[in-house]
């Protein structure tokens, strides 16, 4: 019998060899790269930034003079007012702007339900919360006898308390 042959003349290959066990990667390199790629893929289907897994925000906001931010103010049963981090509330909130960058057109309705749900959010944190205000905070970044300081201009969009609203947009 003859070696099969293609049609130019050249023999048939065989089958490619088996491979070797010893050419597969460690196993415990294998589960590495899944736990990482896990850790990766993880921050970035849920939406936060559990950085250094992420950052991704740390690069895709622009970094000027001014800054424009949506922000929740605190005022508690003392009186005393603080801008709460969304950071500090659970992590559902952590995206809470893009709600509230939407309060200015909203209906009243849609106003008093993402106040609401921002006000149990900040009194499960801060108990003795008062009132809460969503408001736009335009920043900006000065230059004050050598140092450099950020003046807040807040305008306040809703503000609402545990009974209810007290009154809607400012201005």
């Amino acid at each position: 019998m003859s070696e099969p042959t293609r049609a130019d003349g050249r023999p048939v290959a065989e089958d490619p060899p088996a491979p070797d066990p010893e050419d597969r990667a460690p196993r415990s390199a294998r589960i590495f790269v899944a736990v990482l790629f896990v850790l990766l893929l993880v921050p970035g289907v849920v939406g936060f930034d559990a950085w250094p897994l992420t950052g991704w925000r740390l690069f895709s906001v622009s970094r000027d003079a001014d800054q424009t931010r949506w922000v929740i103010r605190a005022t508690g049963e003392d009186g005393e007012t603080r801008t709460v981090s969304l950071e500090e509330l659970p992590l559902r909130y952590r995206h809470a702007e893009w709600p509230m960058s939407q309060l200015p057109g909203a209906s009243d309705e849609r106003r008093e339900q993402v106040c609401g749900a921002l006000l149990s959010a900040v009194r499960a944190v801060e108990p003795d919360t008062a009132e809460l205000t969503v408001a736009r905070d335009r920043a900006r970044l000065v230059e004050q006898d050598g140092e450099w300081e950020t003046e807040h201009d807040y305008e306040a969009v809703e503000t609402c308390a545990p009974g209810g609203p007290t009154s809607g947009a400012e201005g």
